[in-house]
């Protein structure tokens, strides 16, 4: 769980960087998390919960794409 939550707190310093970068990381993480989640039965609401920080961080990389500058 620390090396799990040292990982967030890295992709929390890159998205605040670099969004054009970071946000698509996050994208790729969380996606590993749902997957992850809808492997256990009992956990489809913390699943649910996740897709929407998904559409979130997908909103965000796109927003990124367009107005980050490179």
């Amino acid at each position: 769980m620390y090396l799990v939550g040292g990982v967030e707190i890295l992709e929390g310093f890159l998205v605040a960087i670099k969004p054009r970068y970071g946000a698509p990381v996050i994208v790729a993480w969380l996606a590993g998390i749902i997957v992850n989640l809808l492997t256990i039965p009992g956990f489809y609401d913390v699943a649910l919960r996740d897709f929407g920080l998904l559409l979130g961080a997908l909103t965000l990389a796109r927003l990124a794409w367009s107005y980050d500058t490179r």
